[in-house]
Parts: C-alpha cells; structure tokens; sequence
C-alpha cells in the first residue's frame, strides 16, 4: 500500500521546469537534450558529491540563462 502525500510529486516538477528552462520554450529536441544533461548531471553527481546534486542543478540552469538566455535549442525572439 502507498500513502499520498501534498508534496511528493514536487521533485519530479522542479525537474522537469529545469529542463524546460535549459532546453528552450518550445523545442523538443532541446527538451531531449537537457534531459540527458539533467539526467548525467543528477547520475555522475550522486557518485562524486551527493549532496550537492541539485545545487549543480540549478547552477547549470543559471550559467544556461547567463550564456544563452533562450535555452540550449532554442529560437531568438525578437521584439
């Protein structure tokens, strides 16, 4: 039996919003390819410093938003 809890789907969420942000609005082969990064990120990191695996997360995401605001594969957006 499995109990349901408020906030157990919150890292799944905060997971898939960091590959949306680092892949780019709208591009599904940027979604492809975070995800892979996001998933080698999370695998690797766990064996060389559990603890921080999502602080690297995140700092990943914010050097994205930094270098390429539009994410990995995403469309310049003119204004």
């Amino acid at each position: 039996m499995r109990s349901l809890t408020p906030g157990m789907g919150l890292s799944i969420l905060i997971d898939s919003f960091i590959v949306t942000v680092i892949g780019g609005m709208g591009s599904i082969p940027g979604a492809l390819l975070a995800a892979l990064i996001l998933g080698l990120t999370r695998s690797f990191g766990s064996i060389g410093f559990p603890l921080f695996v999502d602080g690297a997360m995140f700092m990943m995401m914010v050097a994205i938003l930094i270098f390429r605001p539009q994410g990995l594969l995403g469309e310049r957006v003119m204004r």
